[in-house]
């Protein structure tokens, strides 16, 4: 982490002489000499890193050296604040003259004071330097390369899939028999129980995709209950996921009526729930007064790590607990994760077998522990001597628990100098916090985290980090983009807590979970980064004028329950790179003091938050690349940001209101989700580097005006050579192409969003109106009469489509041989007339995932056994008619299915 530090402080002052070169030119001399002592001990501290864990002296000089990283970043960015709010062009104009007066003096007050800090600092670096003598620090040489994990060169995603795990098979045979079991009538309640890493979640999730599950119950449902929730939260969520159109009843179901709305639904039901993560038997107290008993052979799910949990839910079902892996398993599982595909064992290497058996043992059968081992065997040469080196680090320890401990350790250790800071800031998430693997690429890049390489933009240097961490099995992925990189991703409860441990005792991020006290600490405890999880504020929190990051997450935005985060003073923020606040209330902060310029704020977050409309009256951007504001409200129609913010590479607008810049000047912008109004569309020509663009025509505006600004948007798109991503919404009504227009044929577009009706005879256009490597479409409200397929299925690139809600009217569909040759994921959703789907022998030749969502008049799947590279089937909310053909058919065993996933917001 150190070196981390260095490499970014020395980084960041070769740009900032770059870019200041007039502010600092009175101590640039003194700051290249700085930067020459930083770089002397940046060559020891590999070496110093590797010994500091058995050495305490060694640990404390790598921490001086970070320490002192810190300051130097501190005194630099401080002094760029003083500069700018000395600047008369942010004061009112009343007061610009008298600071013009002044400023002269001001200014040479701040460079002296500077000097003398920098001269300070270089004196300490002299002395660090020295004391690396003592302490037999040497730099790396060849004799240790081998020892270095392997560079990072994949070209793609990997399809490895983290969840399977070998020894399951035989116990998830015995759960599915037992919730099968009809003799007993009454509400059963199955436990599985063992420490965390044994595989709890992984077993529970391969009996809910049991195609049997799938004919038996009615309705299924997951929740994820973890440490700390909210009841009404969960109940929501099964009552929804159950019952999606209670989602948007009127009125809503209230808190009071809850538990009664949810019991009521279920009761007319088979059920199979399960809870994940339940740890203590007062909390199966509150779940289960929302799960009737309805006498059929309902069942419940529950993993936790205490057997008093399971007692308490159902005293006559013993907990089924997990056994630890058998040594031909393990060995099995650490040659699966470190070659990163299946192995029989006669195809095992015998030099590293006796190495893996050595392993296996050391991490006593436990799962995580040997896919997270694999994980740092993955990235090693595949010979005797890496393996061995490895095996003998690890030390022997008779506990599980710690055995586990010491390997998820040593995965820390073993990273690369530039990854670790990566995984440590996922210490910052919640507990099993859907965490965006776009966004949190964007808080690595605002904090300067991944170092800069010529060859590469630091876009692609961030995703390629991530993606190294997946393929270490550090983070698991939930969901993959359309372009098969990370889009939600998790970390196990173990790894996180590892995470949190290692970014306290480095001073990288502290984290409060708790409430009351622990955030009151802060004063005291200045934390270079912080993270309020669900925190409650006693009282006004003065926080460390050196953070660099602060992530705030909310209860939900509709609880009464009051976070406390309007209390913070936010004036002493004034050295932010990241600002983030998740399902808060912003109207208190109206007449909060906000620092006078946020010069170095990279990333603002506001997601899920209720926006006043003059909040952004209190920022003073200088530095902004991205601002999100995904899933957020406000009272307003529109809120604006008349500013010009010259480095703003990305923005997340929200559909519920309007938010407005100067776009017309944004040249450098990558992103822009949710744009709207038709002056915007004109000023976007400027915009030449777009990526992805999604963009609104409101349903007010009549279709002929619609048209006449599809004319202008048009020229944009033939500007924006870079776009691969492009949405278009008219919800409810007609999309401006169409007639005399055409749809944009943009050769780079791969992935197209369309929401809204057709205007040419209400059918789909010719294919040679689609881009020509469209890698990914989806349809909505298109209100489509005729069949689609004989267009879209001539498609060559096509990868992923999704049909839409109401995007097709018809009764029937055919996808006819030779069609869709490249389709690989296909979903219908809300397709409320169809009836009947034909496939004919030779289409969708390798179609894998299959998913039918709320299309209520199918009465029969299409015959599935023509597609015989099917892998997953969702079929939710099916017919009574598609249900009975399901149960009846008996070849569906053959495919695996997945669980319903709640519709997102």
């Amino acid at each position: 982490m150190a070196e981390s530090a260095v490499g970014y402080v020395l980084q960041k002052l070769a740009d900032t002489l770059l870019k200041k070169a007039q502010e600092l030119q009175a101590v640039s001399g003194q700051i290249k000499q700085m930067q020459k002592e930083l770089r002397l001990i940046q060559a020891y501290l590999r070496d110093a890193d590797s010994k500091s864990n058995k050495n305490e002296s060694v640990k404390e000089w790598v921490n001086q050296v970070r320490d002192i990283a810190h300051r130097i970043e501190d005194v630099i960015d401080t002094f760029l604040v003083e500069i700018e709010e000395n600047h008369p062009k942010s004061s009112p104009w009343s007061c610009k003259i008298c600071m013009w007066l002044k400023k002269p003096y001001k200014i040479n007050k701040l460079k002296l004071k500077l000097s003398g800090e920098i001269e300070e600092i270089t004196e300490n670096l002299k002395k660090i330097y020295q004391l690396r003598i003592n302490l037999e620090i040497t730099i790396r040489g060849a004799d240790n390369e081998q020892i270095d994990p392997v560079p990072f060169r994949p070209t793609k995603p990997t399809d490895v899939d983290d969840s399977e795990v070998v020894g399951l098979e035989n116990d998830k045979r015995k759960i599915i028999n037992q919730l099968l079991e009809t003799k007993i009538s009454r509400r059963m309640v199955l436990s599985i129980v063992g420490i965390g890493g044994l595989g709890k979640t992984t077993l529970a999730q391969k009996v809910f995709k049991s195609a049997e599950l799938e004919r038996h119950f009615n309705c299924r449902t997951w929740v994820s209950i973890s440490q700390k929730f909210n009841i009404n939260d969960i109940f929501r969520k099964i009552l929804y996921s159950i019952e999606p159109r209670m989602e948007n009843r009127n009125p809503p179901v209230t808190d009071e009526n809850l538990p009664a709305e949810l019991q009521k639904s279920l009761t007319s039901k088979r059920y199979l729930i399960i809870l994940d993560d339940v740890w203590r038997d007062s909390d199966w107290e509150q779940l289960k007064n929302g799960l009737p008993d309805p006498k059929n052979a309902s069942r419940v799910i529950i993993t936790s790590r205490s057997v008093d949990v399971a007692l308490a839910a159902d005293c006559n079902i013993p907990p089924y607990k997990l056994r630890y892996l058998t040594d031909d398993e393990s060995i099995a599982l650490i040659f699966r994760k470190a070659f990163q595909q299946h192995i029989q064992p006669e195809n095992y290497p015998r030099d590293l077998l006796k190495v893996a058996e050595k392993l296996s043992k050391k991490c006593g059968g436990l799962p995580l522990a040997l896919v997270v081992l694999g994980g740092i065997l993955s990235r090693k040469e595949r010979n005797y001597t890496a393996w061995n080196t490895t095996e003998e680090t690890l030390e022997w320890h008779d506990e599980a628990g710690k055995k586990c401990s010491q390997v998820l350790a040593m995965s820390y250790e073993d990273l690369p100098y530039e990854l670790k800071p990566c995984f440590l800031y996922f210490a910052s998430f919640p507990e099993d916090y859907k965490i965006s693997g776009e966004h949190v690429t964007r808080m690595w890049m605002a904090e300067g985290l991944v170092p800069k390489d010529g060859a590469r933009t630091i876009e692609d240097r961030v995703e390629k980090c991530l993606e190294e961490l997946v393929q270490r099995c550090l983070i698991q992925v939930t969901k993959k983009s359309w372009n098969g990189y990370c889009k939600h991703c998790t970390m196990h409860d173990l790894l996180r807590d590892l995470a949190i441990t290692k970014a306290k005792e480095e001073n990288f991020f502290t984290v409060f979970s708790k409430e009351g006290k622990d955030v009151n600490q802060l004063p005291a405890i200045k934390p270079r980064r912080a993270a309020l999880q669900f925190s409650t504020l006693t009282q006004d929190g003065v926080y460390s004028e050196n953070t660099r990051s602060l992530l705030c997450f909310g209860f939900d935005l509709f609880s009464s329950k009051d976070c406390g985060f309007s209390k913070l003073n936010y004036s002493s923020f004034s050295l932010l790179r990241v600002l983030t606040l998740h399902n808060v209330d912003m109207t208190e902060f109206t007449q909060r003091q906000w620092p006078k310029g946020l010069v170095h704020l990279r990333y603002l977050g506001l997601r899920y938050c209720y926006i006043p409309k003059d909040l952004f009256k209190k920022f003073s951007f200088y530095n902004l690349e991205t601002i999100d504001l995904d899933g957020s409200f406000s009272a307003e129609d529109t809120i604006v940001l008349d500013v010009l913010i010259p480095t703003l590479k990305h923005v997340y607008g929200s559909w519920r209101f309007d938010f407005r810049l100067k776009w017309n000047q944004h040249t450098n912008l990558q992103t822009l989700e949710y744009v709207s109004t038709e002056t915007e569309i004109v000023e976007l020509a400027c915009c030449i580097n777009l990526r992805t663009l999604v963009i609104r025509f409101e349903g007010s505006i009549d279709n002929e005006r619609v048209q006449q600004m599809w004319r202008s948007f048009e020229a944009v798109l033939r500007r924006t050579e870079q776009l691969v991503y492009l949405g278009i919404l008219r919800r409810r009504g007609m999309l401006p192409f169409g007639g005399t227009t055409d749809l944009p044929c943009h050769g780079k577009i791969q992935n197209l969003y369309l929401d809204g009706e057709w205007i040419r005879d209400i059918c789909v256009p010719s294919v040679e109106m689609f881009p020509p490597n469209l890698t990914k479409l989806t349809l909505k409200w298109s209100n489509l009469e005729e069949d689609p397929m004989p267009i879209l299925e001539k498609l060559l690139s096509l990868r992923i489509l999704h049909l839409d809600s109401y995007s097709y009217m018809g009764t029937k569909l055919i996808c006819s041989t030779g069609g869709f040759p490249n389709l690989e994921k296909l979903k219908l959703h809300g397709l409320i007339n169809l009836c009947h789907w034909d496939i004919e022998e030779g289409a969708m030749p390798v179609l894998c995932h299959l998913r039918f969502y709320q299309c209520y008049s199918l009465d029969a799947l299409p015959e599935l056994q023509k597609v015989p590279t099917l892998q997953e089937l969702v079929v939710n909310y099916p017919s009574d008619e598609l249900r009975k053909s399901m149960q009846e058919d008996k070849d569906l065993h053959k495919i695996k299915h997945i669980p319903f996933v709640r519709k997102e917001k």
